[in-house]
């Protein structure tokens, strides 16, 4: 084949792989999921902290880097050409590596062919089938959409032993550098790809005693003459700048590791095998090397069962593509003593084993890397298809091509009609909260926004307003507690209300009467998910307390009055008691309220029958949260007892600390009035 020919054919290979990793990708998978938004996080402050450059990240239980550097890179191209940074940019990340790997793959395939010169079994189609295989293989386009690091762990692995072999037949030392850098990349790329830089050492080995090209039998002191002098060559000296080069790049993590090896190893301490949970060993070696060996299997259910990772339950491969992977394993194995299969083989193994001493077994991610050794064998085993060429049939091996087609049709349908189609992937990329954060950060900077009942500790909101110049939302959860301010504002406020927040809607139009719904927006089921309401500027606020108490706490809190429901109040029930508090000046300390219902006994002394105590919103707006001007309504739920005897009874609130500080500072607290229980 020439070389005229063989570039088109690369072309048009490349460009599947591109088309099937950044189709629809704005909008495939949906949403932008936790652990990408916290590599997203990581990666804006690398790009806008000249002072941050980390070579571990310590929180989400520990992740290399190199993944959330490749996103920074991203996020000020998508910056300079006026895009912003988001699930987008880093998905177009994962797609970029997703098709390098594809490239990668042709030139190791190249490299293994020339390899075993003396006896090729594999023809000049080797190289194109194996990119070919992993440009429509599933298993590879899932994740080269999803922007976090297992993407990085085929083309870390395919790149190290594409160089590592080039600079073996070439002598050039370039080559062996770059393989070292890959080598060491692996550590930075992601736990799973650890393995990679030991894979390389018996690599090494295969090429050091593989037999001469002109005698494959030679005696013992011939060889033992041959593999001394291939140390003493250029080759031997390429060999020991790829391991120098890697331990010099690996020096700065491996430095971070002797200073916090338990931060290193936090993650993989928590998917070891033999985990328990509940006194339960939940895996154990031999089931999860079974889960591993079913997930080549074309029948049955033996895939990786998370929507997120995986079709739930599809095997790695679809029956088309696995065809030629059994094919291909099978020569492989035959012919194992050459070092070309031999590589093969001892890499999908080794690329498998994160996922059999893992927890989540058979978990798509973790074993990714396997990608890449998968796809040559399916090479192999399509190329010996094409060299099939019997004289009865002299067109059979056009097969071959029949059967890559038909597999990369079916990973396309599988992907972006089957998969694509899942209900469960809103949920499982937090694809309401990602709309959310939009929602947030579309809004002015200047109006005060208050958010129920999420708050803002996940990843996909902190994203959202760490990337956007908008001061975060006042959240809070109104099914207990709603803030607003006291005074006339002449300014407009927003309350953003998720659906699962039945209270606030009910409560807002009698608040604000003049609050109109700017919003409502439905989730793929035609369900309600968040309604924007509107306080308009000068709005005054309506719905005052029950019973009027004006009474000053301290700390800047003041109680303007309760209110008690139901009317009727029976032993039993519950007694709801909303506490219109008036934050005079900001509160300096988390405060927690207590609500009691007591009676006197026949001596005089006071004896409590019932109560709740809690920080207010049920902790999710605290006291040192407050702020100045606001008015609060508190709800606390206080249960009574069932054999309550019927009568009045005293209302008692407060505040108090655990040190013993207390609100106000009498010995008792607050006494608001008496209420009437009937049976």
């Amino acid at each position: 084949m020439s070389r005229t020919t063989r570039w088109p054919i690369l072309i048009v290979i490349i460009l599947i792989a591109i088309t099937m990793r950044f189709w629809r990708i704005n909008s495939l998978p949906p949403g932008f999921y936790y652990a990408e938004a916290y590599e997203g996080m990581e990666a804006w402050r690398i790009l806008t902290d000249p002072g941050y450059h980390p070579v571990f990240l310590p929180r989400n239980n520990g992740v290399p880097p190199l993944n959330a550097y490749a996103n920074a890179v991203m996020f000020g191209l998508f910056r300079l050409f006026g895009g912003e940074a988001g699930p987008v940019a880093m998905r177009v990340t994962a797609a970029c590596f997703g098709v390098l790997a594809v490239l990668a793959l042709y030139g190791l395939a190249c490299e293994l062919r020339q390899l075993d010169r003396a006896k090729a079994s594999l023809s000049i189609g080797f190289p194109f089938f194996a990119a070919a295989v992993l440009a429509v293989m599933r298993w590879h386009i899932h994740f080269s959409r999803i922007g976090i690091e297992p993407i990085l762990t085929p083309v870390i692995w395919v790149s190290a032993n594409w160089l590592l072999l080039r600079g073996w037949r070439t002598g050039q030392w370039i080559s062996f550098v770059g393989s070292g850098v890959m080598l060491a990349a692996a550590i930075y790329a992601y736990q799973a790809a650890w393995v990679i830089p030991f894979l390389a050492i018996p690599v090494a080995m295969l090429l050091l005693f593989q037999p001469s090209e002109n005698n494959e039998r030679t005696s013992a002191k011939d060889h033992l003459r041959s593999l001394r002098a291939r140390f003493c060559t250029r080759r031997g000296a390429g060999l020991a700048i790829t391991a120098v080069v890697a331990l010099l790049v690996f020096a700065p993590f491996g430095w971070f590791f002797w200073q916090h090896p338990d931060v290193v190893l936090l993650r993989s301490t928590q998917v070891r095998i033999g985990s328990n949970s509940g006194g339960v060993t939940q895996d154990s070696l031999w089931g999860n090397l079974e889960k591993i060996v079913k997930i080549y299997s074309p029948l049955g259910n033996a895939g990786d069962r998370d929507v997120r990772r995986n079709l739930p339950g599809a095997p790695a491969l679809n029956g088309w593509l696995a065809i030629p992977f059994y094919i291909g394993l099978g020569l492989a194995v035959w012919q194992v003593r050459r070092p070309n299969y031999a590589i093969i083989l001892m890499s999908l193994v080794g690329l498998l084993l994160p996922g059999v001493f893992t927890t989540d077994a058979p978990n798509f991610h973790r074993i990714l890397g396997a990608t890449a050794p998968t796809a040559l064998l399916c090479a192999i085993g399509l190329d010996r298809l094409w060299q099939w060429r019997p004289p009865y049939a002299t067109q059979v091996h056009w097969i071959s091509l029949l059967v890559l087609v038909l597999g990369g049709a079916t990973s396309a349908q599988e992907y972006f009609v089957r998969w694509a189609s899942l209900p469960d992937l809103v949920h499982k990329f937090d694809t309401e909260l990602w709309e959310i954060s939009k929602q947030v950060t579309a809004q002015p900077s200047d109006t005060p926004l208050y958010l129920t009942p999420r708050a803002i500790t996940h990843p996909t909101l902190m994203f959202a307003l760490e990337t956007h110049d908008r001061p975060a939302p006042i959240v809070f959860d109104g099914r207990s507690i709603f803030p607003l301010t006291a005074q006339v504002s002449p300014r407009p406020e927003l309350y953003l209300v998720l659906e699962d927040d039945f209270r606030t809607p009910l409560l807002l139009p009698e608040i604000f009467p003049t609050a109109t719904l700017q919003r409502e927006a439905r989730d793929h089921e035609g369900k309600v998910a968040n309604r924007l309401y509107l306080r308009p500027p000068n709005a005054v606020s309506q719905r005052p307390p029950q019973h009027p108490l004006s009474a000053t706490l301290g700390d800047g809190i003041a109680l303007l009055g309760y209110d008690v429901q139901p009317a009727k109040l029976q032993a039993g029930k519950i007694l709801y008691l909303q506490l219109h508090w008036l934050v005079k000046t900001t509160p300096t300390r988390d405060w927690t309220v207590f609500t009691h219902v007591f009676t006197k006994d026949a001596t005089g002394n006071q004896r409590l029958v019932a109560g709740h105590d809690s920080r207010p919103g049920d902790g999710s707006l605290p006291t040192n949260r407050w702020q100045i001007g606001w008015r609060i309504l508190d709800e606390y739920q206080i249960q009574l007892p069932a054999d309550l005897a019927a009568g009045e009874y005293d209302l008692e609130i407060g505040l108090y600390q655990t040190s013993g500080q207390r609100l106000p500072s009498n010995a008792t607290g607050l006494r608001l009035g008496k209420v009437k229980i009937e049976r």
